[in-house]
């Protein structure tokens, strides 16, 4: 079994250099179901999830959590509840799911975050490409942890190429996400996405080779993770 993460820096190239792992070796690309099977765990909307890890890195998002949950409670104990519907708080029809981001608590949070790292290792060999896969399944066999790291202005221009923005957004949305990626590792770990020791496979990558040449390099050196010196069966995948 073969479980190959892919993390690094916000714009390193994750994405594309994921597909391409995945096309080569044949294997299930995971991207958006990581964050769908973590919002199932914790019974909440995506949307509730999403914005739980964004308060990580932002007081003002702390702010607003906070002030649209004292309003859902109010809603609960006093206050018109269909105002709460209508605003989009909660769901008649699924009164238990937790459409908040501060209706799940950091600790819920964490262990859901693990336990869907687990989930995602069951499902075989795959290619998983997710923000801090290299914080869980630490020494299992058969998962290797890829780091993709990259200068600032190549990561600019490429977040640029694909959210088609322009340069200036694109350098200040990789401000951002490295603000968030910190701080959401620092809660998690307590440390860092920049540490290089949480991969077993760290590449810096430049404008020098394609994402596919990026790729080939990623599969020879898992495959050579998992198997050592005995023979590599790549064609198995």
């Amino acid at each position: 079994m073969l479980t190959i993460t892919i993390g690094g820096q916000a714009g390193a190239g994750g994405h594309e250099i994921g597909a391409e792992v995945s096309r080569k070796l044949g294997l299930p690309l995971v991207r958006t179901l990581a964050i769908r099977k973590l919002a199932r765990r914790l019974d909440a909307s995506v949307d509730a999830v999403v914005r739980k890890e964004l308060a990580f890195g932002s007081k003002r998002v702390r702010f607003a959590n906070a002030l649209e949950y004292g309003l859902y409670r109010s809603a609960m104990y006093g206050w018109d509840p269909h105002l709460a519907v209508d605003f989009g708080f909660w769901s008649d029809s699924d009164s238990t799911k937790r459409y908040l981001p501060d209706q799940i608590s950091t600790d819920e949070y964490r262990d859901a975050f693990y336990a869907t790292s687990e989930d995602l290792r069951k499902m075989g060999d795959t290619v998983v490409v997710k923000r801090a896969g290299c914080l869980s399944l630490n020494d299992s066999p058969g998962v290797v942890h890829v780091g993709i790291f990259a200068p600032r202005e190549q990561r600019e221009r490429r977040l640029a190429k694909r959210l088609q923005v322009g340069a200036g957004e694109a350098a200040r949305l990789v401000r951002r996400f490295d603000n968030d990626r910190r701080a959401w590792f620092s809660k998690l770990a307590g440390t860092e996405p920049e540490d290089r020791n949480l991969y077993d496979i760290v590449l810096d990558v430049d404008h020098a080779k394609s994402d596919s040449e990026i790729a080939d390099s990623i599969v020879r050196e898992s495959i050579q993770v998992k198997y050592g010196d005995e023979a590599h069966p790549i064609g198995a995948y």
